[in-house]
């Protein structure tokens, strides 16, 4: 890894990992999930990796180190805390690059009667500050698992998603609506069936995507 892409890894690893991706792009739901749970991107160039782990009395910590071939280094520490008690779950997470610059991502989450929220900050090297707020919903009795998210950018825009999936007798369907802060809008329409003979899924699914509205005066 050469001295250019190490440097970059803090923001790449930073931004993947609180789902820039997934916050600002309107791209199949799922591919946007998976890509955003990465925590860095993949290797490039000759590099070590040396990680750290271990438990406590709450919870968890872990620390990776990066070092390229000219000793240059990226660090990323990461602190889980559980409050049993409380039913909350507290993570955070601090980037520290070879010029000392720093990323941080704090979740907080925590169960309710019926799920759970999570509220999410993530702050860039240059300070710049990106929330997300979301909540899952539980309802045996109607079976369905409803998530909703609001994510509100550093200017002050907003990404909002509302996920429903419901069971049915021979599967199930899921409703995604997702509203870009530019207006755009993507819904995405599954259902899913199962053969309970051969036990063959069967997976359908609709996207419809509208652009971002024109802007005043627009052509």
């Amino acid at each position: 890894m050469n001295a250019t892409l190490l440097r970059t890894r803090l923001t790449l690893a930073a931004t993947l990992a609180v789902g820039a991706t997934l916050l600002l792009s309107a791209g199949d739901a799922g591919a946007r999930e998976r890509r955003a749970s990465a925590n860095r991107p993949a290797p490039h160039g000759d590099y070590t990796r040396h990680t750290e782990r271990a438990r406590t009395d709450t919870g968890r910590t872990r620390q990776d180190t990066w070092t390229n071939a000219n000793g240059k280094q990226v660090t990323r520490d990461a602190t889980v805390v559980n409050d049993k008690d409380a039913g909350v779950r507290t993570r955070d997470v601090e980037w520290t690059g070879p010029n000392g610059r720093t990323a941080t991502r704090e979740d907080v989450t925590t169960k309710t009667d019926t799920g759970y929220t999570r509220e999410s900050t993530f702050t860039n090297p240059a300070g710049k500050t990106i929330t997300r707020d979301a909540s899952v919903v539980n309802d045996k009795d109607a079976g369905t698992r409803t998530r909703e998210a609001t994510t509100t950018l550093p200017d002050g825009r907003t990404r909002t998603m509302s996920d429903v999936t419901t069971k049915t007798a021979d599967g199930y369907t899921r409703d995604t609506t997702i509203t870009n802060p530019n207006g755009g809008t993507l819904q995405r329409d599954v259902t899913a069936t199962k053969d309970p003979v051969t036990g063959k899924w069967t997976k359908d699914v609709s996207v419809d995507r509208t652009p971002a509205p024109n802007p005043a005066g627009g052509g």
